[in-house]
């Protein structure tokens, strides 16, 4: 379950041929090879441009921006990154960014990513996307994927209303659109665990204008806990008009489906902690007959974009969407326990109770953004002005019924070590959601991009007007507020050389929370961050951001010490560290990634003394990840692809008192592909070691594991016609 109302606290030749040698060996399961076998001489042949790097991007400015023109880390996962390492999710293809956490698919509907320690927002096609759904977005049709780094990421839409807002910064993405080219892509998977699926991505030019493209996915697949499977059906409809150079309108549809057996972890005892019992990895701590969880997202996104002039553009979007959430849980308690279906059955094997939730929620939000775009020069300045009005409208309505009415699915104890668990028991819905909340936010914005010989300045301010409702009847809450605020957002580029820069930005971010019990409405919780940092562009190949960071947070909603279930806003937190993040194109045919991340992210107020210094729920201390592929592109291997990585994290908090931590992990992953005409086959292995480890569970907010993904095979097959 998301942590939602009903908690009360909430990176020559010799060399080369030696390595690709490795390469071949790891990818066939071999963990050290004695002697590389010695490959023939290599002919090379790529365009200069080939590779994992993007050289302009929307999502940190709203304009089309060369990245080391921006004041901000944003780091960019394209399209080839993802095929080429196999990426089935969000949280797969964003292990190669620097200091965001992974998230799984057993997990999904309970947590959002975190970035720089704190929670992000999610944007697709410049739409906020609401919810704790982010790893559940599909990539059948995702061109490239940008995370931009801190709260001044929050240029789209409010991304300030309920717990999860832009404090930590963005994952962008952004989906194909229909144009001139004919495409016909079909691809199959089938992997372990029952893993099966396809995908197609379809484009039809109908004329000069107009144009067609649909794309979709459906898989199946089990897991390594009992009973639980993982479902998703898409379907990704666009259609645009092009009538001449100056006027573009695309309209996008989507449908996305995810279902799953809802996963409640297993406790720390029988796990991480084994002298009295130990609990199988598989085990699955769940009702008989429990229903299936789902998570469906529908909606459209038109993008209408118009030239006006040689020195002024403008364009508008719109966007309607809607999520639904269907979860019914079970999860076991402590008899003995004052907390009740609040708390976790940890402590003894056999003294159990096993409670039920339901938990619907369906949010609709309404989303209108005009904007002007003027690029012009005065003096020896070269300006992009942008200037728009975001509008958005949110309706979130919902209820939390029990098992029985006050959670228990039965009165029988449930020994874990010889478990018979109850059948499920639905809750009584009631005929009316619980909370009928609204949240409506009001935004206008002016941003200035600067160019003055090696300098590149960038300013921005930005006023927001949220008004909330907050209703939930059954804990008497009835919060109604206006909200304003000023954030803005200023930084500053120096190009010492056209391959080396630096940069400092500095930014501010706001967000209502909503998603705690209040006694009285919420102030605004307030973000802000420094950064300073260098880059480096195609130096040696080589390119890449480092950057230091300090990112807080106030007003932050903790546990109210007088009026339990309830919260205040007393807390506040800092992430302090620095990200690395890397691409070397070594050669036409063999690039690297790295990216490392190394920070002290803490609370450093709360009104319980005790948590003052304890370490984020969930955030690592250290990170790192460095892969590297080699693509044969000529010579009798042509066509053969080969890729290898690891991914590390220090040891992680289990929960926001630091009572345990999971251990420090270092995981393998592998690639295989081969291209023949216009098929493409591939083999993609995860957790390529086989390590048993775990992990953090974001359910209720953690103190609970999940047993981490075991080695996991994937082989695909796709095909152009």
């Amino acid at each position: 379950m998301s942590n939602t109302k009903i908690i009360p606290n909430s990176t020559n030749a010799v060399f080369r041929k030696s390595v690709v040698s490795a390469l071949v060996a790891a990818c066939f399961g071999v963990a050290y090879a004695e002697e590389a076998t010695q490959l023939g001489t290599i002919e090379v042949s790529a365009p200069a441009d080939s590779g994992y790097v993007v050289k302009s991007v929307s999502a940190g400015t709203r304009t089309e921006t060369p990245v080391e023109n921006i004041p901000q880390s944003i780091v960019t996962v394209p399209r080839a990154m993802i095929e080429d390492q196999g990426s089935k999710t969000v949280s797969d293809a964003l292990r190669n960014v620097s200091n965001v956490n992974t998230i799984d698919q057993r997990d999904a509907n309970n947590v959002v990513f975190k970035i720089r320690g704190f929670t992000s927002g999610t944007v697709v096609d410049g739409v906020a996307m609401k919810g704790s759904f982010t790893n559940q977005e599909s990539l059948v049709n995702a061109e490239r994927i940008d995370v931009v780094k801190g709260p001044s990421g929050a240029l789209f839409g409010s991304q300030g209303i309920g717990s999860y807002a832009t404090t930590g910064g963005l994952v962008v993405i952004t989906t194909a659109e229909p144009s001139q080219e004919i495409v016909r892509k079909l691809g199959f998977k089938v992997g372990s665990y029952g893993e099966k699926g396809t995908n197609f991505d379809i484009n039809q030019p109908l004329d000069s204008a107009w144009a067609f493209r649909v794309a979709g996915e459906w898989s199946d697949s089990d897991s390594e806990t009992d009973r639980v499977y993982l479902k998703r059906r898409a379907l990704f409809p666009s259609l645009s008009w092009a009538p001449n150079a100056d006027t573009k309108v695309v309209l996008k549809l989507r449908y996305l489906e995810n279902a799953t057996l809802d996963y409640s972890a297993l406790p720390v005892n029988g796990t991480l902690n084994t002298l009295t019992y130990k609990l199988p990895r598989s085990t699955f701590i769940g009702a008989e007959g429990l229903p299936e969880s789902t998570n469906k997202s529908q909606g459209a996104n038109l993008q209408w974009s118009q030239k006006l002039t040689d020195t002024w553009s403008f364009s508008l979007l719109t966007a309607y969407n809607e999520i639904k959430l269907d979860q019914r849980g079970t999860w076991l308690v402590d008899s003995m326990s004052m907390m009740g279906c609040f708390d976790y059955g940890s402590a003894t094997p056999n003294v159990n109770t096993m409670c039920g939730l339901r938990m619907w929620q369906q949010l609709k939000t309404t989303t209108l953004s005009p904007s002007l775009t003027g690029k012009f020069q005065t003096g020896e300045a070269k300006h992009t002005l942008n200037l728009g009005i975001d509008y958005e409208k949110t309706q979130d309505e919902g209820f939390m019924a029990y098992s029985n009415g006050f959670g228990s699915v039965s009165f029988a104890n449930v020994d874990l070590t010889n478990p018979v668990y109850p059948a499920w028991s639905e809750p009584v819905s009631p005929a009316t959601p619980d909370w009928q909340n609204r949240y409506t936010s009001k935004v206008a914005y002016l941003q200035d991009q600067i160019d003055i010989g090696n300098w590149h300045f960038l300013g921005g301010l930005r006023y927001s007007v949220i008004d909330i409702t907050d209703v939930m009847p059954s804990w008497g809450v009835n919060n109604v507020s206006s909200n304003s605020k000023a954030t803005p957002r200023i930084g500053a580029v120096y190009e010492i050389t056209s391959k080396f820069s630096v940069f400092a930005g500095y930014g501010e971010g706001m967000q209502v929370p909503t998603f705690s019990n209040f006694s009285k409405p919420p102030k605004p919780e307030e973000s802000k961050q420094t950064e300073v940092g260098i880059r480096l562009k195609d130096f040696a190949g080589i390119t890449a951001t480092a950057a230091w960071f300090d990112l807080t947070r106030k007003n932050v909603a903790m546990g109210d010490p007088t009026n339990p279930g309830f919260s205040v806003q007393a807390g506040k937190q800092q992430s302090k560290g620095v990200d690395l993040d890397l691409r070397w194109q070594a050669t036409p045919s063999w690039v690297w990634i790295a990216a490392f991340t190394t920070q002290k992210a803490e609370i450093t107020e709360d009104s319980n003394a005790a948590l003052v210094g304890k370490q984020l729920f969930n955030v690592p201390e250290k990170s790192a990840r460095l892969a590297t592929r080699y693509d044969f592109r000529s010579g009798d291997l042509a066509g053969l692809g080969l890729g290898l990585g690891l991914s590390h994290n220090s040891q992680l908090p289990g929960n926001p008192t630091n009572t345990f931590f999971t251990p420090a992990t270092t995981v393998w992953d592998a690639q295989a592909s081969y291209t023949i005409g216009k098929a493409r086959l591939g083999l993609n292995v995860f957790n390529l070691t086989d390590k048993k480890y775990y992990v953090p569970s974001a359910y209720f907010g953690g103190n609970q594991v999940i047993p981490a993904v075991p080695r996991t095979i994937t082989a695909t097959a796709n095909f152009a016609f």
